[in-house]
């Protein structure tokens, strides 16, 4: 019977070879609990679809809901754990308010059994960035009081090391449960295959660790579970784009991301949205194909949607050609299909090809004024650029017209030797709002990406279109 878990989104970043830590923002607190699901006698197989088609539907889409990892016991067919993570406590009850997660409280009923949340407190969350598993393992052990912090000080070193190191290993968890039974410690295990997982157990590291572990150990039960189909979250993964670079480039990792992810973002106005707006046109228009995949998560992870990020390379063919954007439309599709993104995306076209000329001249009077009104009379090239760029990409839903000037901007400036129209855009810009001191802050989250001559050169034109 092939078993349907709680999914959640994988995503393309980092090399799967390291390990990273499931964590809480600054300033919260993780919410954890175990799920154990008794379903009525063969009814296990229904609650696995009523839970595909409510929450684990729904949940990857709520960015405080980081796993939901579990799987069915393979000598009780009608009991699943599940180990939930959430941000902190409200992210719980936005998961709980949810209309999705409600359906499957009410479809369940006829259903369930027995339903127990076991609260506990993490030891050590690690997991790869990416990949899946279809091997579970869960083990509870009780280990002796006097010995817990041993025991845990020896799990988080061999967890950690072993999702780092073991190619089939793709995430081991630990977590004690809370209050008297506080030295009862549950780990979720999951491995690529059967033969990830015979090949760690049978490797002298880990032969290491388990005899040490047994040692301190009153004792200890392995619980083994059906085939399941967990896709890993990068959700409480806190990764930026420099993770790759930390085992080979360590000195340049760690002073360019104190400059960029530190420095930089200290000293901006700019939110986190605006700020990946900038950022992903910006490398459109410098080329940086490799950085851009690799920061894609992080600007999804900082709210910006993936139309928004179509819409960007969509718009960024206007100025920088097919021949440039068109890898960057694949390499965006390769991140959405790791997320689980359905695609196509919702149509966004607003215009049609009787009056596309018309809404793009009207778009380029918005922005530059009445001076533009009937631009699109003046020639050939005036006709497309009224209504293709303008016309067919400006008018559509995703963007606002401040924020389409805005990454217009961008991508002039990154690819350099178009100062005449990046003045002319940089003055398009503040006639919709966007103020010299905005678009100063705009060059200046882009300088890492772009370096300091063609930020030089932006804020030369941006002066020069505050002159005028």
């Amino acid at each position: 019977m092939k078993i349907l878990v709680m999914i959640i989104l994988a995503v393309m970043c980092a090399s799967s070879a390291f390990a990273y830590p499931v964590t809480a923002p600054e300033g919260h607190t993780l919410k954890v609990h175990w799920a154990v699901l008794e379903a009525k006698t063969g009814k296990m197989s229904e609650m696995a679809a009523i839970s595909a088609r409510t929450v684990a539907k729904y949940t990857p889409h709520e960015s405080g809901s980081y796993s939901l990892y579990g799987a069915i016991d393979s000598e009780n067919p009608d009991l699943m754990r599940i180990l939930e993570i959430y941000e902190d406590e409200a992210a719980y009850q936005v998961h709980r308010d949810s209309e999705s997660f409600k359906a499957f409280i009410e479809e369940r009923k006829p259903i369930l059994g027995k339903l127990t949340i076991l609260p506990v407190d993490p030891i050590v969350l690690e997991q790869k960035a990416e990949g899946r598993g279809r091997t579970v393992s869960m083990a509870l052990v009780e280990v002796k009081p006097e010995c817990m912090d041993e025991f845990k000080a020896l799990t988080v070193q061999e967890f950690t090391r072993a999702v780092r190191d073991e190619a089939g290993v793709m995430a081991l968890f630990a977590t004690a449960e809370q209050g008297d039974r506080s030295n009862f410690v549950h780990t979720l295990e999951i491995f690529a295959d059967d033969e990830a997982r015979e090949s760690y157990f049978a490797s002298e590291k880990f032969r290491a660790f388990n005899s040490k572990a047994a040692g301190l150990a009153a004792s200890m039960r392995i619980i083994t579970n059906k085939p399941a189909n967990i896709v890993l979250s990068r959700k409480g993964l806190h990764i930026n784009m420099l993770e790759s670079l930390k085992h080979t480039d360590p000195e340049f990792a760690e002073f360019f991301g104190n400059f960029a992810y530190g420095e930089v973002i200290r000293e901006s106005k700019l939110d986190a949205r605006t700020r990946y707006l900038a950022i992903t046109a910006t490398l459109l228009g410098c080329q940086g194909l490799d950085a851009f995949r690799a920061i894609l998560p992080e600007a999804l992870d900082s709210g910006l949607t993936p139309s928004e990020v179509k819409e960007v390379i969509y718009q960024g063919t206007a100025y920088l050609g097919l021949g440039r954007t068109f890898p960057f439309i694949k390499a965006a599709n390769d991140v959405f299909g790791a997320r689980g993104i359905t695609l196509p995306l919702p149509d966004a076209s607003t215009t049609t090809p009787e009056d596309r000329v018309e809404k793009g001249n009207q778009a380029q009077v918005d922005i530059f004024g009445e001076g533009m009104r009937g631009f699109q009379n003046g020639g050939q090239i005036n006709r497309w650029l009224a209504g293709n760029c303008f016309g067919d990409y400006y008018t559509r839903k995703g963007l606002t017209l401040r924020e389409r000037e805005m990454i217009t901007f961008c991508y002039i400036a990154a690819q350099g030797g178009c100062e005449p129209q990046l003045t002319a855009h940089a003055k398009g810009n503040m006639n919709m709002g966007n103020d010299k001191e905005f678009l100063l802050d705009v060059v200046s989250q882009c300088v890492p990406y772009i370096g300091y001559p063609r930020s030089l050169n932006a804020i030369t034109c941006i002066n020069k279109a505050a002159e005028q």
